[in-house]
């Protein structure tokens, strides 16, 4: 039986980032929300599905093939927001800023992998940084004032393939391998 491992490309984040949208979540009611574990925020770049055991050391060194040629670049996050609706909430996102080196970056990777894509999707760069539990958010009788608007700059120096596993009934996101930037 052949073994597969549940892949995606994405950007690690910086302990900085990872402690300060750690901070912005504490005046969230725990009650109505499930929040992302720290170590799993990252930023997707590209999801590669369920690979062959035997095909993971070729996609790694594909992503390395990629960042070898990529110059490193910054993210702009500049809010904190409900997605889908106040009507229908399902998640919180922090949600970026188009950016040309990010858009080229994703474009590279997309090409090197264009057999897995199974629907072309317009991407802005986010981060989810919490589940919502729908019947008691709507439940609360005031809301948390999320930051709409903020603005984060962080430092995209590496690549990193990550795979999706469950581990005791809670997602994981480890990191396989990483790649720098230039």
């Amino acid at each position: 039986m052949n073994k597969t491992r549940r892949l995606f490309v994405g950007i690690p984040l910086s302990p900085a980032l990872r402690k300060r949208l750690t901070q912005e979540r504490e005046t969230w009611p725990e009650e109505a929300v499930i929040f992302t574990a720290p170590d799993n925020l990252h930023v997707t770049l590209f999801f590669l599905g369920f690979v062959r055991e035997e095909a993971v050391a070729d996609v790694c060194l594909r992503v390395g093939e990629v960042c070898r040629s990529t110059e490193s670049f910054e993210l702009v996050w500049s809010g904190i927001r409900l997605m889908d609706s106040e009507e229908s909430p399902k998640t919180i996102w922090l949600t970026g800023e188009p950016s040309d080196a990010l858009r080229s970056l994703r474009e590279a990777i997309e090409k090197e992998f264009a057999s897995f894509i199974t629907e072309k999707k317009v991407y802005r760069p986010h981060m989810t940084l919490a589940k919502i539990k729908k019947s008691k958010w709507l439940k609360l009788d005031e809301k948390p004032k999320l930051r709409e608007k903020l603005l984060l700059i962080e430092p995209v120096d590496t690549v990193a393939v990550f795979e999706s596993f469950s581990l005791e009934g809670k997602r994981r996101y480890e990191q396989i391998d990483t790649f720098p930037l230039l």
